[in-house]
């Protein structure tokens, strides 16, 4: 049986290490245009995160929110990104991994694998 899921990983590219702690909420849009929060989540100390499971999961256009100020703000850095918005295709029978690659200044994305 093939489990779908959406997941993340987050490094931050600064230090070359993951980043841990980031909340991260997930929204899907729904039929009426409207974005409905689903569940918050956190990166493990990979910096990694499930975020939907397949129980969950279904077919759509998602939105994830790096809340990514409280990351760096809690390693006393300043950073121009109080957050990270990421809005996703999921409209094919898959899996969905979304990295973020991230510093203060600058971020980066990709569908992974």
């Amino acid at each position: 049986m093939n489990t779908r899921k959406l997941s993340t990983h987050v490094l931050n590219t600064s230090t070359g290490k993951a980043a841990a702690n980031i909340r991260i909420t997930t929204y899907r849009l729904e039929e009426s245009q409207e974005w409905k929060a689903l569940r918050p989540s956190e990166t493990n100390a990979d910096g990694r995160c499930q975020l939907l499971d397949q129980a969950d999961f279904s077919k759509g256009i998602y939105k994830l929110t790096f809340h990514v100020g409280a990351y760096f703000a809690a390693q006393n850095i300043k950073t121009f990104y109080p957050a990270v918005e990421l809005i996703v295709d999921c409209s094919e029978e898959q899996n969905y991994h979304v990295p973020l690659l991230l510093s203060p200044y600058g971020y980066s994305t990709y569908r992974g694998t």
